[in-house]
């Protein structure tokens, strides 16, 4: 439909702008904050109203566990090898409840120790002809990652560097443990050596995320400007009984952290009408086109009647599409912290999604306008303006 191809372009150009003149979009960075005010401008051209609102983050927390991993493995390996494996198993426990909380659940536990900045949502209302019944909420972030130096060198061995790391703390602390009750010299100073080189592993993962940041385009500045091109829509399309609520979520790359000062800022207002939520995430290849069934770390439900009703229509329109839950150790969406509140949701996903296989340019500086298909960015507008005009 031409109107589509429009609104496509439209949000590439839109999108392209932002990245010319912004560049890289740290959460807390004065470039993401004027960002922000970016889309709330364009917002504001079609909205009933709208806001920027302020929250704050804790920059560079989210990714702080793995230091801390880093620095708990090298201590509890000198403590063993001075055999003091009680405080070597207090340590590595500890590291790893801050992974398990910090990464797993996605909870602030070592925000605290990292500085605080501001970050800003920007939110569109767009109110319906008569009273409302519902609301709709559609969303990208656009706040762009740290660059991930282990997809930038040597990607193939990206899940052995962090998954073998993990599974190494997970040793030494069963290690350790043993060693409360054993002790047997030979085989005391085998694993010690064994573990000893696991350092070499260990400290790759100090250099795992860069300070610098990527262009963000598809993941996920794009996701902003098309949910602001389909609210241009509906400015013009007013529905009967449905508010239709654009956000574009800052510090997503914090650990969604934007999603959840919405979630926290708009709780009653969620709880007041039916509220169904479409997010998009990672748009690059039409081929690889899924809806979400459950987030963060698979530890979070989405709605999986959304998911199958969006796969349905893709698939009645010609479109590759499945439905399918987040893999484990795999990270989140923004979708997660707004189905915790009980909002049917969903995440649109263009991208392999698994550590074994993703886009090349995702978290790399090559992260830019031209990986992403204008297919995928058609499909996805055709889509959600079908499942929302139904």
């Amino acid at each position: 439909m031409p109107f589509i191809e429009d609104m496509r372009k439209s949000a590439f150009n839109q999108a392209d702008k932002i990245i010319k003149e912004k560049g890289p979009r740290l959460a807390g960075s004065k470039a993401c904050t004027e960002a922000g005010q970016m889309l709330q401008s364009s917002l504001d051209s079609f909205c009933d109203q709208t806001r920027l609102d302020q929250f704050n983050i804790h920059q560079g927390a989210f990714l702080g566990w793995i230091k801390i991993l880093v620095i708990a493995y090298i201590l509890s390996v000198v403590l063993l090898w001075f055999n003091l494996p009680l405080i070597a198993l207090i340590l590595s426990v500890l590291s790893i409840l801050i992974l398990v909380l910090q990464f797993f659940f996605y909870l602030p536990i070592i925000d605290f120790l990292y500085p605080k900045k501001h970050a800003y949502n920007a939110v569109g209302f767009i109110e319906p002809q008569d009273e409302v019944k519902e609301q709709i909420i559609i969303s990208g972030h656009h706040d762009s990652a740290r660059i991930f130096n282990f997809f930038i060198h040597q990607p193939s061995l990206y899940n052995l560097r962090v998954t073998g790391s993990i599974a190494l703390v997970f040793i030494l602390t069963f290690y350790a443990f043993s060693r409360l009750f054993i002790q047997q010299a030979t085989v005391t100073l085998i694993i010690n050596v064994i573990l000893t080189m696991g350092l070499l592993l260990i400290l790759q993962m100090w250099f795992f995320a860069s300070k610098k940041g990527t262009p963000g385009a598809g993941d996920n500045l794009l996701a902003s400007t098309i949910a602001i091109e389909i609210g241009k829509y509906f400015s013009q399309n007013k529905l009967k009984h449905t508010r239709v609520i654009i956000a574009s979520f800052d510090a997503e790359e914090e650990g969604l952290r934007g999603s959840r000062a919405f979630a926290k800022t708009y709780k009653d207002l969620l709880n007041q009408y039916p509220t169904t939520m479409l997010n998009m995430d990672c748009l690059y290849q039409l081929k690889d086109l899924f809806f979400l069934t459950s987030d963060i770390n698979d530890t979070v439900k989405l709605d999986k009647d959304l998911a199958m009703t969006l796969t349905e229509i893709a698939k009645n329109k010609g479109y590759p599409a499945t439905h399918k839950p987040l893999a484990f150790l795999t990270g989140g969406t923004d979708a997660g912290e707004l189905a915790k509140q009980g909002v049917k949701a969903t995440t649109l996903i263009g991208m392999a999604w698994s550590n074994q296989t993703r886009s090349s340019v995702y978290h790399t500086p090559q992260d830019t306008l031209d990986q992403v298909e204008p297919e995928l960015v058609d499909a996805t507008i055709d889509i959600f303006l079908t499942y929302i005009e139904s």
